[in-house]
This record gives structure tokens, sequence and C-alpha cells, in this order.
């Protein structure tokens, strides 16, 4: 298999796909039977394959001469169907975000609740929980404005904001914090001078939380 074949197996294409669709570039117009006999593929099998690219935009067909023939379409097609797959992830993201919300809230019990995180390892599962975190809207408190927590801070909401497509943080500096307190839509506090980390699930200690600070 050439490079440029193998290119078009990563964009989603399967390998008789890709056969097909460089065999109906080459001839412009085409009959069914002229793309299987290129593509070394059956005419019925080509039949098929090219009903599915019809799917995916790169085939057209047309009638010449009273008869029926198929057009590979331009290479530039791959790209709307690149960004139809970029769309749906992204939309089975926010899904996932939605299903992980929902077996947390059974996980770690009734709404209210403090979960606690201890360790190296528990940290890097509370910075999962911000980073998969549907809020579009963060204020932080932190007293850690060290070059290198600033620089992870921002790395976090560079991340959040390409996942989410938009997003907003107001940091705020808290001498009184032993740590970096994040409000959103819960509460997330990490202390890595403590190496703790805990997350309250309240709208109610939320607001009061950013009424005090």
């Amino acid at each position: 298999m050439d490079i440029l074949s193998l290119e078009l197996r990563k964009l989603g294409l399967k390998e008789k796909e890709v056969g097909v669709y460089l065999a109906g570039l080459g001839f412009g117009a085409s009959s069914v039977q002229n793309i299987a006999k290129k593509a070394g593929i059956a005419r019925a099998t080509t039949y098929e394959i090219i009903r599915i690219l019809q799917e995916k935009g790169l085939f057209a067909q047309a009638t010449q001469n009273k008869k029926r023939v198929f057009i590979a379409q331009s290479p530039e097609k791959i790209l709307g169907m690149l960004r139809l797959q970029k769309r749906e992830v992204e939309e089975k993201e926010r899904e996932f975000i939605r299903i992980i919300a929902a077996l947390e809230s059974r996980v770690f019990g009734q709404k209210g609740g403090v979960q606690v995180f201890k360790g190296k390892e528990g940290l890097e599962i509370l910075e999962e929980q911000l980073l998969f975190s549907g809020c579009l809207a963060f204020v932080v408190f932190t007293s850690e404005n060290s070059s290198s927590e600033k620089k992870r801070r921002e790395g976090m909401y560079e991340k959040i904001r390409k996942r989410l497509g938009r997003f907003s943080v107001q940091e705020k500096s808290a001498s009184r914090l032993e740590g970096t307190l994040f409000l959103g839509d819960k509460a997330i506090f990490i202390s890595r001078k403590q190496q703790e980390g805990y997350v309250i699930d309240s709208p109610l200690v939320v607001k009061a939380l950013k009424n005090l600070l």
C-alpha cells in the first residue's frame, strides 16, 4: 500500500474504499465496471462501496449518454468529512462528560458531600475532574503564584478552552489559602504543599465562598 493510500486510511476510509476512490479520481465520470476493473474489486462490491462513498460526499452520480456514471469528488471533500467527524467526536465528548457527572453523583453520594483526594495520584484524579468539567467559567483564588504553578494552571485552562470551545477564568490572589480554590459548578481545592484536595458539590457553598473571599 502506498503512502497516499495509508494517509487516506488514517482519515477513516477502509482499504477497498480507498481503492475505489483513487480509481474514480483517475477516470472522472465513469461506469461502475471501469472503476471496478481499475480498483481490482468485484463489480457488485464496487457498487456497494460507491454507495457508501456517496453518503460520505466522496462520489456523485450523473447521467451521461443515457447511462449512469459515477464521479469521484474533489479531495477537498475529505476536509468536510473530517470536520463532520470532529463535530461527532466533540458531541460524544460532551455526552461522555454528562455521563461522568451522573456516575460521580452515584459513586460519591448525595450532592453537598465532600470528596477527599490525597497524595500525588489523588491530585492527578482531581485535576482530571477539572479538565473534564463542563463549566464554562471559573473564579480561582490562589496563594500558589510561582511561575511553575501559574504555567501549570494556564496549561489546564488552555486544555479546557480547546475542549469546550469557549471558557473564561478570573484569578484572584488569596494569601490566606494554602493552595488553589477553583469555583465553578463545584468548589475544588488543591493544596500541592499538603498533597491534598477536596471537592464540594454544592452550589450554595460555591456562592458563599465567592462572597467570602
